[in-house]
């Protein structure tokens, strides 16, 4: 299990602290170019070149592994989405071939559960109250199921499919909720970016000490394209970033239902 390392860090704050980290290590690299002249006279361009240039494609591996995490993570969290969905809906259907009034009972139940659901669509930093809701009304389901199995109502055929589609949207609020809110890219793969990016742009401002004149709009159009770069990624990895997923499948289900 991991939490998400920038949860406390507005989105804004993570750009300009990422964009300022880069500027500090690209000017160290120029600061310690000039130091090392005054103590070297000359040095081998072909190794300097050959490390600098592994470390950035050290960088970009990295890079591509994290956007490949945070982007399949996205993608569970469409797939996991649209699964439940269909799973609620399933489950409604079901509970209208059920006797009454468990009939009546289950779905009512069934719009309350996805009336929690878009509830927090517009509430996304309730996360804690939000699965609590939910778990209390999966809570009143299953007990009207046990009571309706104990008293021999209805079909039994009909009945556990209605308990299957009930399982099932249970084990998939659990798969929302891992995917979603507990379940993100580790701290570790986190720091390890961090700490390459800031020796990787110290090279690349080490290289850049060569020039008698920097071009500074380059290096700040560098620095913005790397921050931007790694502010797309932890967006991709929250669950309440800008990059959010299409929830009117939610809306459309419960307008089917209701």
């Amino acid at each position: 299990m991991s939490v998400n390392f920038f949860q406390s860090f507005p989105f804004w704050g993570i750009y300009i602290s990422i964009f300022i980290l880069i500027l500090i290590s690209i000017g160290f690299g120029i600061t310690y170019y000039k130091w090392r002249q005054k103590k070297v006279a000359h040095e081998d361009e072909v190794a300097i070149n050959t490390l600098v240039g592994a470390t950035l494609g050290l960088l970009a591996f990295i890079l591509a592994f994290t956007f490949g995490l945070s982007s399949s993570r996205f993608e569970a969290r469409k797939q996991f989405q649209l699964d439940e969905v269909n799973a609620i809906e399933t489950a409604w259907l079901r509970a209208r071939l059920l006797e009454s009034p468990y009939s009546e009972k289950f779905q009512k139940l069934l719009v309350e559960y996805t009336e929690v659901r878009i509830w927090f669509l517009e509430n996304k930093d309730k996360v804690a109250e939000a699965i609590t809701k939910s778990e209390n009304i999966q809570n009143e389901i299953w007990s009207l199921t046990v009571r309706m199995n104990h008293e021999n109502i209805g079909k039994p055929p009909i009945n556990s499919l209605f308990i299957s589609a009930v399982n099932d949207m249970f084990d998939l609020q659990t798969s929302r909720i891992s995917k979603g809110v507990i379940d993100h890219i580790p701290g570790l793969i986190w720091i390890s970016l961090f700490i390459l990016v800031s020796i990787s742009m110290f090279e690349v401002g080490y290289l850049m000490g060569k020039s008698k004149k920097k071009n500074w709009v380059l290096i700040l159009a560098l620095s913005l394209s790397f921050s931007a770069i790694i502010l797309l990624i932890v967006d991709l990895d929250s669950f309440e970033g800008n990059i959010s997923l299409d929830h009117q499948v939610i809306y459309d289900m419960y307008n089917r239902i209701n």
